[in-house]
């Protein structure tokens, strides 16, 4: 085989193995630090990885394992694009939005949601992530709420929340709904313990 047809497959067998024999490797604490191994016989032989795997598909395709908790061996290891890896990872974790299982890298692709992270910490809390019902376009400023679309600095005023406030709930992963409540203990910004079903009552009542 020509040389240029195998130099996807040999940096793929040296990133490999680099980054689960080599704790100087920027990927290490990820792999060889989490007990992931490659095969004695990839290990001792591009030959044979190379005939385990085969040429890649493609010059984009990667190397990815099929389970990302186990190691680098025939079997569990495939020739792969970046989104069909994306889903398998370890932190891409599980959500429900408007009743759709899916990821958060898929999650954080949709209209109107924020970062991956964000959408985890939203999970984690127990945040609505319902699309529909508050919307965060992060490419400006507007923020839709109940159909109603304003920019930032308007929406804090109709709520009663100071503009940097309203900001940095949104940025830490609030969901928009919690971050317009007005509620502080103190004078001091705190998060509300009302769940979100309780809080548009709550404000009714102001």
């Amino acid at each position: 085989m020509e040389m240029r047809i195998l130099k996807r497959e040999r940096s793929a067998w040296s990133v490999m193995i680099k980054r689960c024999e080599n704790p100087r490797h920027k990927d290490f604490p990820r792999y060889g630090a989490k007990g992931i191994k490659v095969c004695r016989e990839w290990m001792e032989s591009f030959k044979q990885f190379l005939a385990d795997m085969g040429t890649a598909p493609t010059q984009t395709h990667w190397l990815g394992r099929l389970d990302v908790t186990a190691g680098y061996f025939p079997g569990n290891c495939c020739w792969t694009t970046q989104p069909e890896q994306e889903r398998r990872r370890a932190y891409c974790r599980r959500v429900v939005i408007d009743s759709r299982s899916m990821t958060a890298a898929e999650a954080e692709r949709l209209p109107g949601q924020p970062t991956r992270n964000s959408v985890l910490r939203r999970a984690a809390r127990g945040f609505p992530l319902n699309v529909s019902a508050a919307r965060i376009d992060s490419r400006s400023t507007w923020l839709t709420f109940n159909g109603e679309t304003l920019p930032l600095p308007e929406m804090a005023k109709r709520f009663g929340v100071p503009r940097e406030l309203l900001w940095g709930r949104l940025k830490a992963g609030w969901s928009l709904e919690l971050a317009l409540n007005p509620l502080r203990s103190k004078g001091r910004s705190q998060k509300s313990t009302l769940s979100p079903a309780a809080l548009p009552a709550a404000q009714a009542n102001r």
